[in-house]
């Protein structure tokens, strides 16, 4: 080490997070985060690691242990799903860090997980003062959107494109999960459904990686979320719309992750718009709102359920929408009891996603003048 102080460690893994393109603000809070998760010796190896799979002979290596000392701290922190480690189908080990946070990152699992080595209301209270220091600006600071808005399912409209349709997402996405909403636990500020944040594929333990999760089954038992059917997950999208919550997925065409069921008030995705007041945090749907005014009662739901202030009454006693703020989401169709409200094809500009979550971080780290994939310049 470079300095004999004991913080050392969690600073040398705050520059790698730093690399990735979503970016990990240089904050004493963020130390205290990383405390959180990883004693010393394990925030020293996990300093050496990559966002790729890599052995974990490379990892020891180049933390400059051995291979004996290092895989059992491996395995600790892999059977945590603090990192993600498998073992290959050639017996192999491997592990790779967390990306900092989407749906599936380093802030999600231990609430996800019920993590009882850790005080989660102090870390959820040192996310979110982080969230505000510059974690939420960063994360959107590329000015590319990393997330959109996916129309509800009760108002899909004819010749909806597979990306933006939820009960497609779903059907492609096996294999799934329900789990329970980290933002809403961590930050405590919401009452809205909390079982409703969906995996897909690449987000559900085990996933799509080669392999086996090297996931401690006593650990994984006390996950709060768990495998579910396609009708489950149907079932959480329905009840999610009822309660007012935007279907947000990750801003790619092909594996998007997952769908986040978010609220103004706690989601770190959504709060990009409602708190940092950052427009494009969230990339729209194709779709806008549309009123007939001359079916327009003037009862305001429709101005209290939009979560990002898009519609307003005018003079004239009747809803408006302002089209550049609209996400196109559809929540605010669902309680109009006129029928005066739907969703139609934006008649200018249509956002269209990225083709994968490569293609995506390629394009952030371009903006900010970064490399990907994020490679150690050791062995």
């Amino acid at each position: 080490m470079a300095q004999n102080s004991k913080d050392e460690p969690y600073h040398d893994l705050q520059r790698v997070y730093a690399r990735h393109p979503l970016g990990a603000p240089k904050s004493e809070t963020f130390i205290e985060i990383l405390k959180c998760y990883f004693d010393p010796d394990e925030a020293r190896l996990a300093a050496a690691m990559s966002f790729e799979p890599e052995p974990g002979e490379i990892i020891a290596r180049r933390a400059g242990v051995s291979v004996d000392e290092a895989a059992p701290i491996l395995a600790k922190m892999a059977g945590r799903f603090f990192v993600r480690g498998f073992r290959r189908p050639d017996g192999v080990r491997t592990f790779r860090l967390h990306i900092l946070g989407l749906g599936v990152g380093l802030f999600e699992e231990p609430f996800m997980m019920r993590e009882s080595s850790v005080d989660l209301e102090r870390l959820g209270d040192l996310w979110n003062k982080y969230f505000l220091e510059g974690m939420g600006r960063e994360f959107h600071g590329s000015g590319v959107s990393l997330i959109r808005a996916v129309p509800t399912v009760k108002t899909v409209k004819e010749s909806v494109l597979p990306y933006e349709d939820a009960l497609q997402l779903v059907k492609n996405g096996r294999p799934l999960t329900l789990n329970h909403c980290a933002c809403r636990i961590a930050f405590r500020n919401c009452d809205d459904p909390v079982d409703v944040c969906i995996g897909l594929s690449q987000a559900v333990p085990g996933g799509v990686e080669p392999g086996v999760p090297l996931l401690d089954h006593h650990h994984a038992a006390a996950m709060v979320g768990r495998l579910a059917s396609v009708d489950d997950v149907v079932d959480a999208l329905e009840r999610a719309e009822e309660a007012g919550l935007v279907h947000i997925s990750m801003n790619v065409k092909d594996d998007p992750w997952f769908i986040c069921n978010c609220c103004r008030h706690a989601c770190g995705l959504l709060r990009g718009v409602t708190d940092l007041g950052i427009t494009h945090a969230v990339a729209p749907s194709s779709y806008w709102m549309i009123i007939e005014e001359d079916m327009c009662s003037g009862c305001e739901s429709c101005v209290d359920r939009c979560p990002v202030g898009a519609i307003s009454m005018g003079e004239d006693g009747v809803a408006h929408v302002t089209h550049e703020k609209c996400l196109g989401c559809g929540v605010c169709e669902i309680v109009c009891g006129q029928g005066a409200m739907s969703l139609q094809k934006r008649d200018n500009l249509i956002f269209t996603p990225y083709q994968d979550d490569r293609e995506l971080f390629m394009l952030m780290a371009e903006k900010k003048g970064m490399e990907y994939p994020v490679h150690h310049h050791q062995p």
